[in-house]
């Protein structure tokens, strides 16, 4: 991209087309186009504060040669698109603004024509304009991605907290059992008691049932839950300026229906963060009749929606577990997820498990 960007420099170079080029000013001018690639390229290896001296530098030149070649407007457009990535906003349109103004200032003073002033300020607070936008829009996706790692790590510590937990609230009673009736067993074999056997039999029953809860355990942890997705969709809507509201009240749920909602909250978030646009967004669970029903609803762009992999495969998902997806894109975008309820109000419809994609 910054050996693209060059092509504005052929302003520069109209002059020239038009009119003899003299030795003197073909030196300056060859001085100056280094001078200007060292600047240039040298503001592609900073960030921050430290880009204003580049800024600042093809800001001189731009003033330096205006009065001598009115192409030399070319360099306040290179400066106002360092300007993005420089400053942060409102400090950022202060700065262009003040670009603008020079431009106007010393096009006047020059009485250049107007072409050129036109093409001046305009140009320069356009490009200025675009490369805050897409400055602002990197530094919100390097703070979601970190968001999104520290939610992982988290995510690990805590499961490791809880495993380290359940095993030995599962283990330290059944072990100590264990040790007990081995220790029993022992003691009556020797003596020749036949109830040696009966508990050596136990002592196999019991530590089938531990490796049998050991299992369960560490595979619930591999699962999805609501709770620990709602925490990582806080943090992705807060990276991207995005205010969530959550209207989740108690709902006893079965594993695979929370697993299976879960993952929708996942992809449907992921959605809004990445494509909506939107300002605000609202995820709601409910229990209705004999159905649990999730919504997730933004205010972003809506319009036509095509289905790509992550949407396909949470539909695929729902429909295994008897459940239904809908989408209403009129007004921003509203996700509906419908699964049937289970407990008092409605029998519940357990399809067969699917590990997430």
């Amino acid at each position: 991209m910054p050996y693209l960007w060059l092509f504005w420099l052929t302003n520069f170079f109209q002059k020239w087309f038009l009119v003899p080029l003299e030795p003197v000013e073909f030196t300056l001018a060859l001085c100056t186009i280094a001078l200007f690639l060292a600047v240039y390229f040298n503001g592609y290896w900073k960030s921050g504060q430290r880009l204003l001296v580049n800024v600042a530098g093809l800001l001189l030149l731009g003033i330096a040669w205006m009065p001598f070649n009115a192409g030399a407007t070319v360099f306040f457009i290179y400066g106002s698109a360092f300007v993005g990535r420089a400053v942060r906003p409102p400090r950022a349109w202060a700065y262009l603004a003040g670009i603008a103004l020079v431009v106007f200032l010393e096009s006047l003073a020059l009485d250049l024509p107007a072409i050129f002033l036109l093409f001046g300020a305009p140009v320069s607070a356009l490009v200025g304009a675009a490369t805050v936008h897409l400055a602002e829009a990197g530094r919100q996706e390097s703070a979601l991605r970190l968001s999104q790692t520290e939610v992982r790590r988290l995510a690990a510590v805590a499961e490791r907290e809880r495993i380290a937990r359940d095993l030995h609230d599962l283990l330290g009673h059944t072990l100590s059992v264990i040790a007990i009736k081995a220790e029993l067993a022992a003691k009556l074999a020797t003596r020749g008691d036949r109830r040696a056997e009966q508990e050596i039999r136990d002592v196999e029953t019991i530590s089938r049932g531990a490796l049998r809860q050991v299992r369960e355990a560490v595979a619930g942890f591999r699962r999805a839950d609501l709770d620990g997705e709602l925490a990582a969709a806080r943090l992705a809507c807060e990276a991207r300026g995005i205010e969530l509201a959550v209207d989740l009240p108690p709902i006893d749920l079965p594993p695979d229906q929370e697993v299976v909602l879960a993952m929708c909250l996942r992809e449907a978030i992921t959605n809004v963060v990445r494509h909506s646009d939107a300002r605000h967004c609202r995820v709601s669970l409910a229990r209705q009749g004999l159905r649990i029903r999730l919504t997730v609803a933004d205010d972003g762009v809506g319009g036509a929606i095509r289905e790509g992999t992550g949407l396909s495969g949470m539909r695929e998902r729902v429909e295994r577990a008897g459940g239904a997806v809908e989408l209403d894109s009129a007004a921003g975008v509203t996700l509906t997820v419908r699964l049937p309820a289970a407990g008092p109000q409605g029998a519940g419809v357990r399809a067969p498990g699917r590990e997430a994609a």
